[in-house]
């Protein structure tokens, strides 16, 4: 995937973060404050593709092929808001 717009930040897993996996819920803990998140359908699907860096460019592709119904502002704005929310949390960083 190499379609990261020019100066596009690039995400990737914070790998201090644990995975678990509970039937087919995916649950992470925050690395400073041990919080344990919920991945719903947005993240969960972030955090497969964060496994190598990507930008929100590249993540809201994937998802415009997945859902090819929905509005595309609406998945760009749903990955943005996703992505910077699990930066917030730290279990994603932008990569050095």
């Amino acid at each position: 995937m190499d379609m990261a717009g020019e100066g596009e930040r690039l995400y990737v897993r914070n790998p201090a973060v644990t995975e678990t996996t509970l039937d087919d819920d995916v649950f992470l803990v925050e690395p400073g404050t041990g919080e344990v998140f919920y991945l719903n359908a947005v993240t969960s699907g972030l955090w497969t593709l964060f496994a190598e860096p990507a930008s929100v460019t590249e993540a809201a592709a994937a998802y415009r092929d997945a859902f090819p119904d929905e509005p595309a502002e609406k998945i760009v704005a749903d990955v943005r808001s996703a992505a910077e929310d699990m930066l917030a949390r730290e279990l994603i960083v932008t990569r050095p």
